[in-house]
């Protein structure tokens, strides 16, 4: 009797010891794929009278994916302008998942940086200094990311991630701050270095900004006209006083303030009357000057307020006189030979002398060669001067 209870014993022993070779799956064995069409962490059954696994579990597969909008959206230099943030984030499930669902955001940039945490939408980082960013947020599948699908020693099935893992991004460069712009111009005038005379078409215009990468704006007595830097030649400008201002604009957006006001004068070129004939060289203004090799022929300039008057003209050794006077006013002479100069100024009337109106005439004096090119008849303006303001003192 007591053999044949040993013998019972040793069978169930055997029985429990097969049971357990095929509940566990050796160490080197590949892990059992998710069962299709799992909307949540499933563990398989445990075997009856047993805490083991009776079975494959099933695993959700498909995180949920996700969606950010940004209060403001960077153009197309990936820039903003403001310092405040904000983002709405939205959880998308396509697979009938019903959750429940949670979001997590990381921000990288010079402040308020942090990593993956929990966070609720809309998600906002307010007074963000100047600099560059990246703000990221995954939705998260809460109820499955705290279960797995089985409990197995080793585990039966891999469990996939439960979060977005491909997060929605967004980066940006905030930018804040206005930019600088320098106006400058090449031509040199002794007589009135604030206001050249330029004889020069284009006529040269130097603009820089305090940043890179920016655009420039440009007026010319307050109409727009296209310019772009580092340096801006105005084509073909127009017979008179021309103001030029300008203001940069960053990738950003940000303007600066316009600049100080650059001036410069064209001399009206002259028109050819009887006894006048033309002719025609680069280093003229326009390309042509007027000849003339008899006395007492004359050129009108239509009437103007004079407070300068000079006279553009080639010099050479042979070449006569003429004289110029405005209105009724005294004639003044100018005597055209000298050393050969292709492009000489002959100050008639300076700023200082007075203002004069009516029309500015030029008679050559003999019948030498003379050969006159333009004039520059203008007001005596001034420019406006800077007066320093006085530090208000605390009472």
């Amino acid at each position: 009797m007591a053999r044949q209870t040993a013998r019972h014993r040793t069978a169930r022993h055997l029985a429990l010891v097969a049971l357990l070779a095929g509940a566990l799956v050796p160490l080197g064995a590949a892990r059992a794929a998710a069962s299709p069409g799992c909307l949540d962490e499933t563990r398989p059954p445990l075997v009856p009278g047993l805490p083991l696994p009776g079975g494959d579990g099933c695993d959700d597969s498909t995180p949920p994916e996700t969606a950010v909008v940004p209060s403001t959206a960077p153009n197309a230099a990936g820039f903003v302008r403001v310092t405040t943030m904000s983002f709405t984030v939205s959880v998308q499930v396509g697979d009938g998942d019903a959750g429940p669902f949670g979001v997590e955001c990381r921000l990288v940039g010079p402040a308020q940086a942090h990593d993956w945490r929990a966070c609720a939408s809309p998600v906002t980082y307010a007074g963000l200094p100047d600099g560059s960013y990246s703000f990221a947020a995954r939705a998260v599948d809460l109820g499955d990311r705290a279960l797995t699908p089985d409990d197995g020693l080793p585990p039966t099935v891999t469990d996939t991630p439960d979060e977005d893992t491909t997060p929605a991004t967004l980066a940006w460069t905030q930018d804040t701050r206005a930019p600088f712009v320098f106006v400058t111009q090449s031509a040199y005038d002794e007589e009135t270095p604030t206001q050249p005379v330029v004889t020069s078409d284009p006529v040269p215009v130097r603009l820089n900004s305090s940043e890179a990468g920016s655009t420039f704006e440009c007026t010319d007595d307050g109409d727009s006209v296209p310019c772009s830097g580092p340096r801006w030649e105005l084509a073909h400008p127009q017979a008179g006083r021309h103001v030029i201002r300008a203001r940069t604009v960053d990738r950003a957006g940000n303007a600066s303030a316009w600049s100080e006001p650059v001036e410069f004068f064209v001399p009206r070129d002259l028109r050819r009357s009887r006894g006048w004939k033309a002719v025609r060289d680069a280093a003229y203004v326009d390309g042509d000057a007027l000849r003339a090799t008899r006395r007492g022929v004359r050129l009108v300039v239509p009437r103007a307020t004079v407070g300068e008057l000079r006279l553009i003209a080639p010099r050479g050794p042979r070449l006569g006189k003429v004289r110029l006077r405005v209105g009724r006013g005294d004639w003044h002479v100018v005597d055209l030979a000298g050393a050969r100069s292709p492009l000489q100024q002959y100050v008639v009337l300076d700023r200082y002398s007075g203002t004069r109106k009516g029309k500015v005439v030029i008679e050559t004096l003999s019948n030498k060669p003379v050969v006159v090119d333009a004039v520059v008849a203008r007001p005596n303006r001034f420019p406006r001067e800077t007066v320093a303001r006085r530090p208000q003192l605390s009472r």
